[in-house]
């Protein structure tokens, strides 16, 4: 059997009737093509199964139509919804999204980072990543297109994404309030993150403004995992005077903290209410049920790329912040409190 010929612009162009430059400016996206012109030859493309060389698009546009996203931890369910906003974008624009996993670690995010930059991609998404280390910093002053998701700092000029957690840790303060809960723990993320400070600041600001127990050994400090939940079930449920709802810093810490809890006989939620902040896929599940706080990941990871692709443009614009609405999500982890 004859082996297949590749299939070339020029045949998109033969098969359209239009000029090859024409056809190279429709696919590339170029504003002087008209809509209807654009897309007839994107279906023709398609129908053909043309595929544009991506070495000789690069070597044209001295780009390497490639992103880098760095995440904390690609086991945390949150990393996949704040990708798949990113990769939502970066598709739609030509792009290829390279993933590099850091679990937490400055070395690891060094090092990819390094990979990254070696790559030649055109910038970077950076979501829940160090930013203090020296090694860092030098990577980032050489001037490629990031854009900080979750965690930034006041020293970095650069775009950034984030959620309002304001806003809805106070509305779930409020909302506990009225359900009786007075006493109400706090499972802190690693406060390294300016989000987890942030988040804490809030709490603390929240309890005070409505008149809820201040204890300082109402705060504890974690991660953001499972084990750090289970960690914390065993400091909270071993205090002369439990609190009556526990806020968590995000959603894998308060499912560790209603199996720990569990495990120490006590009911979620008619001994102990639970808050978590995310709203992932596993939230919603029935045995799970938990009352949280949403964020908009994939919204927050599209924001993000469509930033980044405006920064690779236009490398001069002024950095911009853009801070997305979050809002409780109320389920079966909360209830009255008992000792109303």
């Amino acid at each position: 059997m004859a082996e297949r010929r590749r299939v070339t612009i020029k045949d998109v162009a033969r098969e359209t009737g239009l000029a090859v430059s024409t056809v190279s400016n429709a696919l590339a996206g170029k504003p002087l093509v008209r809509p209807e012109t654009r897309e007839q030859v994107v279906e023709a493309a398609r129908r053909l199964g043309y595929r544009a060389s991506l070495v000789a698009r690069s070597l044209r546009a001295q780009r390497s139509y490639a992103i880098g996203v760095l995440i904390e931890d690609v086991a945390n369910p949150s990393a996949a919804a704040f990708v798949r906003g990113v990769e939502d974008l970066v598709d739609r624009a030509g792009c290829t999204l390279l993933l590099a996993n850091t679990d937490g670690d400055v070395d690891r995010q060094v090092a990819a980072m390094q990979v990254l930059l070696d790559r030649g991609v055109d910038g970077l998404v950076m979501i829940s990543q160090h930013l203090a280390d020296e090694r860092i910093r030098e990577m980032l002053a050489g001037g490629i297109p990031t854009v900080l998701v979750q965690r930034r700092d006041p020293e970095l000029d650069f775009d950034y994404v984030g959620a309002d957690n304001s806003d809805g840790i106070r509305e779930a303060l409020r909302y506990v309030k009225g359900l009786g809960h007075h006493r109400i723990g706090y499972l802190t993320g690693p406060l390294v993150s300016s989000s987890a400070r942030e988040r804490l600041r809030t709490f603390r600001d929240g309890v005070a403004e409505l008149g809820l127990d201040a204890s300082e050994e109402l705060v504890c400090h974690g991660r953001y995992s499972l084990d750090a939940g289970l960690e914390a079930a065993g400091y909270f449920s071993g205090m002369r005077q439990r609190p009556t709802c526990i806020f968590a810093s995000n959603d894998m810490s308060a499912i560790g903290l209603i199996q720990g809890l569990g495990e120490r006989g006590l009911d979620v939620p008619a001994d102990v209410s639970i808050v978590g902040l995310d709203d992932i896929e596993l939230a919603r599940i029935k045995a799970i049920d938990l009352t949280t706080i949403r964020l908009e990941k994939r919204e927050i990871g599209a924001e993000a790329a469509r930033l980044l692709l405006r920064r690779v443009d236009r490398p001069d614009a002024p950095a911009r912040t853009v801070i997305l609405p979050t809002r409780l999500i109320v389920r079966g982890t909360t209830s009255p409190c008992a000792t109303r």
